[in-house]
């Protein structure tokens, strides 16, 4: 049906001008209609950090990857001395931290909630004689901090934290003792409490991957070929327009198929393609850079992950050990000192280390060692040659025996 301009620019006031564009007249017709094209940015929300973990297969994929290699810790707990400890309660905790995990469990779940809150907080209840024999992760998004107000001269945590408010799923909510939860944060170098989360920072490429899958997905699903369907049709005089009701009618057909159906028309007509290949819209390469930013800021290598081009074996390996290296060990130690810390048992000269030298990927490079003793066979077989004494004492050394 044909709007009645003289009718809507009496009683509403809306002028249309047959040479504006068809988009502006829809939106003074309809202000609340959808027309294809955003022209704000749109950013997602980082407070709804577990939300995009779930939603976002980049962002998990990352945090999976640096929980799973934190958990693959094994935990040895020494004594002041530095002599392995075989009996403590703290290894009976480490046996079973809770009632549903085992202590790798435990720590991928510590590690989750710190890539994704910056905040850590463990339900460990003191019993008698200051034993604990339970230990609980609890969501961060469900906990709340009660601040003292006394920030300055204060020299434990105690000191800057009131209590802690856990809220329940059906809304209940528990007030928690101090002494009973580990805190753990990841400073963010300025709040001592609460401290801002990675999550945060990462912002725009989490918006970004989100509005690329969501373009991807509307080409797939609502865009069909966009373009140009014109007559081909010509005589003596020149080409021949189409007429009103062949144009009403390709359109009409064009609407009512799905996209994988053709048209069968009796007029002869031209396509001109209007959009661009897939490929041109570089999705694929804005999705790598949001990608790297988030492997980046985890401390972690994109050698680690699948990519389109391609990694060697040697680069591969050689990733994971910088990775352990500079991120997943010093880290891991990090949460297990805070742990012990908070347990009390650091104070008493105990210190539980976290090994990774179990894993196949820590283990000496086999091939480069026997390189390593070729070449330096070949060197001293060489020196004795040229009339260069050496003992065999002098001979192991070189060899590294």
């Amino acid at each position: 049906m044909a709007l009645n301009l003289n009718f809507l620019e009496a009683f509403f006031g809306i002028s249309i001008d047959d040479n504006s564009r068809y988009i502006d007249r829809i939106r003074r017709v309809f202000p609340d209609v959808q027309v294809w094209g955003q022209k704000t940015a749109i950013w997602v929300d980082t407070n709804e950090a577990y939300k995009l973990f779930i939603e976002i297969p980049e962002l998990r994929a990352v945090i999976d990857k640096r929980a799973t290699m934190q958990a693959s810790a094994k935990p040895y707990l020494y004594d002041k001395q530095g002599n392995e400890v075989t009996n403590h309660w703290v290894l009976d905790l480490i046996a079973q931290p809770n009632p549903s995990q085992t202590w790798g469990d435990f720590i991928y779940s510590i590690s989750v909630q710190d890539a994704l809150y910056s905040n850590v907080f463990i339900y460990a209840p003191k019993r008698s004689f200051n034993v604990v024999n339970l230990a609980v992760p609890l969501p961060a998004s469900k906990i709340k901090i009660n601040l003292s107000g006394r920030k300055l001269k204060q020299m434990d945590q105690k000191g800057l934290v009131d209590s802690y408010e856990f809220t329940y799923d059906n809304g209940d909510n528990e007030k928690l003792d101090v002494k009973d939860v580990i805190y753990i944060a990841t400073s963010d170098g300025i709040n001592l409490i609460n401290p801002s989360s990675r999550i945060a920072s990462l912002k725009y490429p989490l918006s970004n991957i989100k509005a690329t899958y969501n373009k991807r997905n509307v080409l797939l699903e609502n865009i069909g070929a966009i373009g140009i369907l014109s007559a081909n049709n010509s005589d003596i005089g020149g080409p021949i327009p189409m007429t009103p009701e062949e144009k009403e009618k390709i359109r009409k057909d064009w609407f009512r198929r799905s996209k994988d159906e053709i048209i069968i028309t009796e007029s002869a007509v031209n396509w001109q393609p209007m959009s661009y290949p897939t490929k041109d819209l570089l999705l694929f390469e804005e999705l790598s850079a949001d990608k790297m930013a988030i492997i980046d800021i985890y401390g972690l290598n994109a050698n680690l992950f699948s990519s389109e081009k391609g990694s060697t074996y040697s680069n591969v390996r050689d990733s994971i050990r910088m990775v352990y290296q500079d991120t997943i060990i010093p880290e891991t130690q990090s949460i297990y000192n805070s742990i012990m810390d908070k347990l009390g048992l650091t104070a008493e000269g105990y210190t539980l280390q976290a090994e990774f030298n179990h894993l196949p990927i820590m283990q000496p490079d086999e091939e480069k060692s026997a390189q390593t003793a070729k070449l330096r066979a070949e060197a001293l077989e060489k020196l004795q040659a040229l009339g260069v004494i050496t003992t065999p004492e002098e001979a192991r050394l070189f060899m590294g025996i």
